[in-house]
């Protein structure tokens, strides 16, 4: 568990590892084209880390890729910063491009194969919960975008929120926020966070008074319980990755 401050996500790695995490271990195959010594899977760094939670949040390099092809065990929010991934959908036999700049969810129990060539760069946003799934939420991946069609909602304080993916115990949530100039007060953050900036930048002033400072294409976290403020100078666009820890009705 990690303090509850501001946490900018790291995208600087030092080295690849030969060692797959927990969640890769079971569906790995080895692209044809990579040699045995270029099974540097990936170099990655977690930033946050909840195993009683099932949430797991850092960033990834990794190299050629190709998926057992398996439903997956659990939420993924993700966040492309460099490269490109197909996903073929094993259901309907479809295939999905998702390129440098673009985030996306693949949800617990959607059978699917990732198939990677050449270099790629994500954030990412694991949530594993307790719960044995019934049914999928759906059986597809779910792209964030703010010109899906799904309908914008306007919030309390008057921005506005598109939600686009919702786990099936309903305590995961990701989707798009949008704001213009905005000065909020200091409170206790009421969720974890995992926010990516799109379009234009973001202050959060932490409890002590510190201004941090985030622009567009970095990513933090905000666990809960952190005592912050946020300020927008201009406008902004986020991607964002919620976990209530509290099961909502």
């Amino acid at each position: 568990m990690s303090e509850k401050k501001i946490i900018k996500l790291s995208q600087n790695i030092a080295c690849f590892s030969n060692i797959a995490n927990e969640h890769d271990t079971a569906k790995l195959e080895i692209a044809p084209s990579v040699q045995p010594t270029q099974l540097a899977l990936k170099a990655q760094y977690s930033d946050f880390k909840d195993e009683t939670l099932g949430l797991y949040i850092g960033f990834c390099d990794t190299i050629d890729i190709i998926e057992t092809a398996l439903p997956s065990t659990y939420n993924e929010f993700m966040i492309i910063i460099d490269g490109r991934v197909e996903i073929k959908n094993n259901k309907t036999g479809d295939i999905e491009t998702i390129m440098s700049g673009e985030s996306f969810v693949i949800p617990q129990g959607v059978n699917c194969q990732w198939r990677q060539q050449g270099y790629l760069r994500k954030f990412y946003v694991i949530y594993e919960p307790q719960e044995i799934l019934a049914n999928p939420f759906t059986e597809q991946i779910v792209f964030i975008d703010e010109n899906s069609d799904i309908s914008w909602k306007e919030t309390s304080g008057g921005q506005r929120k598109k939600i686009l993916y919702r786990s099936n115990n309903q305590r995961f949530t990701v989707g798009v926020w949008q704001s213009n100039a905005l000065t909020t007060n200091l409170i206790d953050f009421p969720y974890h966070e995992v926010i990516f900036i799109h379009k234009g930048s973001l202050i959060c002033i932490d409890d002590t008074g510190v201004s941090h400072y985030f622009k567009r294409g970095d990513a933090l976290f905000i666990p809960q319980g952190t005592r912050c403020a946020w300020q927008v100078k201009d406008k902004v666009s986020i991607h964002f990755a919620q976990l209530n820890t509290v099961k909502t009705v």
